[in-house]
């Protein structure tokens, strides 16, 4: 759908392309990041965010979807929930929901259903890991994207012992997918969602949920006290799917006890999903996925009698609207009949309704995930879920599993975080290929700039190191001497932008290039209203207060990047060597860390300092001119920045240069790269290589820029995956 007169062009630096869908809670928009990432945004109705149990609700949403990794869901990469209409943008995940797929072609294969069941309980660790229990799991909630399922949706999702924000006596979720539990008295555990997996699972395999679809008080009560119907199930599936909707939590399995019942699966070679349309595409516009319900929690019967509704039929829904760079299957045709129940019950069902057409993005921004693509043919090596692989696999998007071995990793960079969820992604997709992370080092006595990590790249104690600045030939060598080409390689990986934060007193717009700057922490400029920095800020009532500067007095890679801007951007106002310790006249506070820079300046009046964008939080962090465009940090204006790099590629090295006095219209300059060092050949370096590979993917970056890093422009990537290919051909 093309924008309305009344929409926007603008949400939060994304730029409006139409609109996705709109319902009862908001619009959903397709949009796109500065960088040209295409992204959903999804924009609460006014009138709701007047609510504020509703506005608490869409908060929790933002924090819970957070927490999950991006390999699971699709990741947040921007938000405002106190925004007057608050909105959150996720990364566009291609792909129909399960329910789309189910009522366009029919029900998933056995082999398709347990490789889905195996999927979306991997999901479900990933969510409970975090604390947090999903409680509305159906098939609108799973997108089927191209590198695995992606279980959607936070917006009632809560902590485990978290208080509930609806009312006592009212059950929240999708009733045909809710647990006895919740129907009883609104409560929900990790068994809960296990109970819905089993319902989402028999859908997926009947083509109808176990329970019915009609009105809830009817739907209620069969949950409470009726056995699923199950007809049509095949006899293989009959074990993995019971054991979940048995009615008391305990008597469930746990998602590691699925997740065992389902290695099988995993190890079987891959089918081919049908996920094309069945019929063209109507002409009118997709309808929004239906909320999740909010109903009274049914007084429910004592079962003396058969279920008291008899649901009507329903004509089926029309053939939704898939994408049209999936591929086309034929038709399946799909019949309801009327079944029996164990008990010998005979119950009148109806075709479980799926909204017309949903837009998979629509979903995404809803707090998607994705979802998983079979194929078929010879027998792969090296998926998924099995150890003693004999060769490289392409698992799923980005994910390329090596031979089993196993990697340490030791990273000095700002970018350490994302490498540690890097490691844990990777490790999940190809648990054959096990890496330990081990995090930032001290310097060493002699050379403040080398730190033990790098001493242990050196020695052969790690088999890659993580650095937020490219390595000289010479380092390469001493850095390489165990490796069997003599250097090592390394490659960007990943963006890395440093925000200049400040408190002054009725001030919350900052401008400021790099000449100011430089003499700002040279001491040059001690008072807020310096001439300077008036210059800058024509329209900003500056006080008269001194300018205490806040910087790290040991090792800090934020130190480095930032310095290094002031180095390449002013560098007649800043004399010094680039280097991770912190070197100028504004000498550092004894015991002054690059993690307490931010409480340091949020406790200090007239401060001003400089940390990762990651750690901003509620500090006022300046907008940086170059000429005449200056820029606010973020992801997309870090992005921007480095899409202006120049890549350079020397056997197995991969170098970006930027030119920091060039004015780039939306870009913020003060960014550097990080980098991944590792022997190219021999050890384990296929399965860093493969770790690398995943890095630089599209999923990679999408964690990345969820974690507040910028991504690598497209000309880096495709070098990077160029090196990684040779790489693995020697």
């Amino acid at each position: 759908m093309t924008l309305s007169e009344h929409d926007p062009r603008e949400i939060g630096g994304y730029l409006l392309e139409g609109r996705l869908g709109a319902g009862g809670m908001g619009v959903v928009y397709r949009a796109r990041s500065v960088s040209g990432r295409q992204v959903a945004v999804k924009v609460i109705r006014p009138e709701l965010a007047a609510d504020a149990e509703f506005r608490a609700r869409f908060r929790q949403e933002v924090t819970a979807a957070r927490k999950v990794s991006g390999a699971f869901t699709a990741p947040v990469l921007d938000a405002d929930p106190d925004a007057p209409a608050p909105w959150l943008a996720t990364l566009f995940v291609p792909g129909p929901s399960l329910g789309e797929r189910v009522s366009g072609q029919g029900p998933l294969t056995p082999p398709e259903v347990r490789r889905l069941a195996a999927g979306l309980a991997e999901a479900l660790q990933e969510i409970h890991r975090v604390g947090l229990i999903h409680r509305d799991l159906k098939p609108g909630n799973v997108l089927l994207a191209e590198d695995g399922p992606r279980v959607i949706d936070f917006g009632i999702a809560r902590s485990a012992g978290e208080t509930q924000l609806t009312s006592t006596g009212v059950a929240v979720g999708t009733p045909p997918f809710m647990a006895p539990e919740q129907f009883r008295n609104g409560t929900a555990t990790t068994a809960t969602d296990v109970f819905a997996l089993g319902s989402v699972l028999a859908f997926a395999a009947t083509g109808r949920g176990p329970f019915g679809a009609d009105s809830s008080h009817a739907v209620g009560f069969r949950v409470v006290y009726e056995e699923p119907d199950l007809a049509g199930l095949a006899p293989e599936l009959y074990p993995l799917i019971i054991g979940c909707l048995a009615k008391e939590a305990e008597q469930r399995p746990t998602v590691e006890g699925l997740l065992r019942m389902t290695g099988e699966a995993a190890r079987e070679r891959t089918v081919q999903l049908r996920t094309g349309p069945v019929a063209p595409a109507p002409a009118s516009a997709p309808a929004p996925a239906p909320a999740p319900a909010t109903v009274p929690a049914p007084v429910v019967p004592t079962p003396t009698a058969p279920n008291p509704v008899a649901p009507a039929s329903v004509p089926p829904p029309a053939p939704p609207t898939v994408p049209p760079y999936l591929p086309t299957a034929p038709s399946a045709a799909l019949s309801v009949a009327p079944s029996t129940t164990p008990a010998g019950r005979s119950r009148p069902r109806k075709a479980l309704l799926i909204g017309a057409a949903v837009a998979a993005a629509v979903i995404a921004a809803a707090g998607t995930l994705g979802y998983l693509t079979w194929h078929s043919g010879a027998p792969e090596t090296g998926q998924a879920g099995q150890s003693g692989q004999t060769g490289p696999s392409a698992v799923a998007s980005g994910v390329s599993c090596a031979p089993a071995g196993q990697a340490t990793i030791g990273v000095d960079g700002m970018e350490g975080a994302l490498v540690e969820r890097w490691t844990a992604d990777f490790g999940k997709a190809c648990p054959g290929n096990r890496l330990t992370y081990k995090g930032p080092a001290a310097p060493s006595a002699e050379d403040p700039f080398k730190t033990a990590n790098a001493t242990l790249l050196a020695d052969g104690g790690l088999d890659a190191a993580g650095f937020d600045t490219t390595l000289t030939d010479q380092q390469a060598v001493t850095y390489g001497k165990h490796c069997a080409t003599g250097q090592v390689s390394q490659l960007p990986v990943t963006v890395a932008p440093v925000a200049v934060v400040f408190n002054v007193p009725g001030v919350v717009d900052l401008v400021l290039d790099a000449p100011t700057l430089a003499k700002i922490f040279r001491k040059q400029i001690q008072s807020w209203n310096d001439p300077a920095i008036r210059a800058l800020n024509p329209a900003t009532v500056l006080p008269g207060s001194p300018i205490d500067v806040r910087v790290p007095a040991g090792l800090s890679w934020s130190a480095y990047v930032f310095s290094q801007y002031l180095g390449k951007a002013a560098p007649a106002d800043w004399p010094y060597e680039v280097g991770a310790v912190w070197d100028s006249e504004a000498k550092a506070r004894p015991g002054a860390t690059e993690a307490s820079i931010p409480g340091a300046v949020a406790g200090a009046q007239g401060s001003i300092g400089f940390v990762p964008l990651r750690d901003v939080g509620n500090l006022h962090a300046a907008r940086v001119r170059t000429g005449d465009s200056d820029a606010a940090p973020s992801t997309a204006t870090a992005t921007t920045m480095a899409a202006t790099g120049t890549a350079e590629t020397s056997g197995g090295k991969v170098s970006v240069k930027l030119d920091y006095q060039r004015p780039v219209k939306g870009g913020y300059p003060v960014v550097g790269f990080g980098y991944l060092a590792f022997c190219g050949s021999g050890g384990n370096s296929a399965v860093v290589a493969g770790l690398a590979s995943y890095a630089v993917s599209g999923p990679g970056q999408a964690s990345g820029e969820s974690m507040k890093y910028g991504t690598l422009p497209p000309a880096v990537v495709q070098q990077v995956q160029g090196v990684l290919a040779g790489l693995r051909a020697q």
